[in-house]
């Protein structure tokens, strides 16, 4: 886990250091009045000040109203900036879910599975960690995932595929100047399958350049199958993606079963054999669970979500997160 900045530390301060703020400084208030110089008046009154300002901010706005979160990873990018690429400081609305559903492509702050986190409910500052993801699946819909794929001379060919050859052949070795060793290729670009062709970092790549680092042929026929992600039997338009899927995913009794180029075949991150998964992507896709919701990162193919650890609780949601509020060039509602 990445350790977290002051600025979360302070968003996220235990209940208990906000009490021991307020009984200290009532105590120096009520100590102030029975001096009679006019600075310790002064002191007096700006000791009520901070009192009602921290109760205000900590014990009323922050627990039920609002909340500043930093966004350290790059899960959801391209729609929130992670730590090396900014660091997003965003504003939560935990008002909304106390009076409302959560809504499919709503952004939203939780508490992780303990699957999530290995079963380590904090950091080691002792900061409770929170997710940020979009809701992509409400209990009862059948949710299923189709992986993109790059077809050339009947061999498929993966988001993965291309990456590597890309870096093996210096495409991406402009990285190397700031001292990286490209060790996070699939954080630092982006590659996405369109019906119209590849795009690197949103740069539209010919068939022919791609078909020069896939089998080193320019003239071989590139055929290019985007990922798709279903809801409900409907194909899902989502623009704000970093990449299209590159895996294949439904429920299966509760849990999600993935199938990936990089770490192959799981049923909510426990490795299967291809027996076991066979057997259990026969059955037919299943439906959200009731009280569940299902979350994915919006840079799909390095999103550490619910395609890992199954649909997540509903008890577990915190907010809704609407705000983007620093850097200033980066001010915006969160959609």
């Amino acid at each position: 886990m990445t350790s977290p900045s002051l600025t979360e530390q302070l968003a996220n301060l235990p209940i208990i250091y906000i009490l021991y703020f307020v009984v200290a400084a009532t105590v120096i208030r009520l100590a102030m009045l029975r001096q009679p110089a006019v600075s310790a008046r002064s002191i007096a009154e700006f000791m009520e000040s901070a009192v009602i300002a921290v109760v205000l901010v900590f014990l009323i706005l922050r627990p039920f109203v609002v909340q500043a979160y930093f966004i350290p990873s790059p899960s959801m990018v391209p729609t929130l900036l992670g730590k090396n690429g900014s660091g997003d400081r965003i504003l939560v609305n935990k008002l909304l879910y106390r009076i409302a559903r959560p809504g499919h492509d709503d952004v939203v702050v939780f508490i992780p599975p303990p699957l999530a986190t290995d079963n380590t409910p904090e950091e080691s500052s002792g900061v409770p960690v929170n997710f940020i993801k979009r809701l992509i699946a409400k209990p009862n819909d059948v949710l299923i995932v189709h992986a993109g794929r790059l077809i050339i001379n009947g061999k498929k060919y993966s988001h993965q595929n291309l990456r590597d050859a890309l870096h093996g052949d210096g495409f991406f070795k402009s990285d190397s100047s700031d001292g990286s060793d490209d060790s996070d290729l699939q954080a630092d670009h982006h590659i996405k399958f369109r019906p119209d062709g590849v795009y690197i970092d949103g740069t539209k790549m010919s068939d022919s350049d791609v078909a020069k680092h896939l089998t080193q042929q320019p003239s071989d026929t590139v055929q290019v199958v985007p990922g798709q992600t279903i809801i409900n039997g409907k194909v899902l338009d989502e623009p704000f993606i970093a990449e299209d899927p590159d895996y294949d995913l439904k429920i299966y009794k509760g849990e999600s079963l993935k199938n990936d180029t990089v770490q192959g075949m799981r049923l909510d991150g426990q490795h299967l054999s291809k027996v076991e998964y066979d057997a259990d992507n026969a059955a037919p896709a299943e439906a959200i669970p009731p009280a569940k919701y299902f979350m994915m990162g919006d840079n799909r193919n390095d999103s550490k979500d619910s395609t890992e650890w199954g649909p997540l609780d509903e008890e577990r949601i915190v907010g809704k997160a609407q705000v983007i509020f620093w850097p200033l060039n980066r001010v915006r509602a969160i959609h």
